[in-house]
């Protein structure tokens, strides 16, 4: 259980923090640059600044964003005595790396630039651990994890099933970290995180007519809407679904996010409004001086801000219009 005072020296750090995050209108002047030349100008006046010097090409643009929420994690850490919250936020990235690794082994590809340096588990460290080698310092249930999704694939030659073995693990283990830590509020952040990608899971699997009997491998763990629920829905026309979730607090999020999958045939709408759904739910962490709900909210909020500029930068570089990078863009924390 942790304990409200150990945020105390972090939350003070996160305050002066919140300040440079990117504010609307920092994010509408990247919006109307007319070049790239012009989106670098506005991120110099921004606390990316230092990080989008150091590129030799725009195209490494990631290599920025993953720095500084490099630096960000390792400041919060610096500030913490527990770890347990950052970990929250910095397991999904070894798994990705297990994925990729994974993959690469079974395509027979070069993708270590596809690799991330957020997990807490070193890249040499993984590598050694595609290699077959044995004395991996990696954690018994990533391990697990790992060797399963190896066996599954090696026994039905589905790269399909590497994703939903690693996927499970994760939200497993984040299930474990959450209950450890003991905390209302983030076990309803990680609750709704599963909910809504949940939802959006049987929707899509809906569409691709996938029998009902593969449903239930394809949910995640951990979230407050039951498994039977999803059952009884797969059956049913997705405007009933609609209804059945009509007195929940996700149900603006669903009417407005499916209805509009129905009639473009994209999940972007969708995506949009759940991850704007869970940011309003980080903003808890605005209104308390300090506590856990400071620090999940900060590091949320970061995670947010990359993806609003990864869909900017995507968005220019490739010339797509300013209405359409509109529609994609997240809202910002403050």
């Amino acid at each position: 259980m942790v304990v409200e005072q150990d945020f105390l020296y972090a939350s003070g750090r996160i305050r002066s923090l919140e300040t440079k995050l990117l504010s609307k209108a920092i994010v509408e002047r990247i919006l109307e640059a007319g070049d790239m030349d012009a989106v670098i100008r506005v991120l110099s006046e921004t606390d990316y600044a230092s990080d989008f010097e150091e590129l030799e090409n725009i195209y490494d643009f990631e290599k920025a964003l993953e720095n500084s929420m490099k630096k960000t994690l390792e400041m919060i850490k610096g500030s913490l005595k527990d770890h347990r919250v950052v970990r929250f936020f910095t397991l999904k990235y070894d798994y990705h790396n297990l994925k990729i690794l994974l993959k690469s082994r079974i395509l027979g590809i070069n993708v270590l630039k596809n690799l991330s340096t957020l997990g807490e588990v070193p890249v040499d460290e993984l590598l050694r651990l595609n290699k077959g080698e044995k004395d991996i310092a990696l954690p018994k249930l990533m391990r697990v994890a790992f060797e399963r999704a190896t066996e599954v694939y090696e026994e039905t030659l589905d790269p399909q099933q590497v994703d939903l073995i690693l996927d499970r693990a994760l939200y497993e283990e984040l299930n474990l970290l959450v209950q450890d830590i003991g905390h209302d509020f983030l076990k309803s952040y990680l609750a709704a995180m599963v909910d809504l990608t949940n939802i959006k899971t049987m929707v899509r699997l809906k569409y691709m007519e996938v029998d009902l009997r593969d449903l239930e491998k394809f949910l995640l763990p951990g979230g407050s809407i039951d498994p039977e629920f999803f059952e009884k829905m797969f059956q049913e026309p997705v405007p009933v679904l609609i209804e059945a979730l009509a007195s929940s607090k996700y149900f603006m999020v669903v009417k407005e996010g499916l209805e509009n999958w129905m009639s473009t045939g994209s999940p972007a709408a969708y995506e949009k409004l759940a991850d704007d759904f869970l940011l309003d739910m980080l903003r808890r962490g605005l209104y308390k001086p300090f506590g856990l709900e400071t620090v999940v909210g900060y590091l949320g909020a970061k995670e947010n801000e990359l993806k609003i500029l990864r869909v900017l930068i995507v968005g220019k570089i490739n010339g797509i219009s300013q209405d359409m990078i509109r529609e994609r863009l997240r809202d910002v924390y403050v």
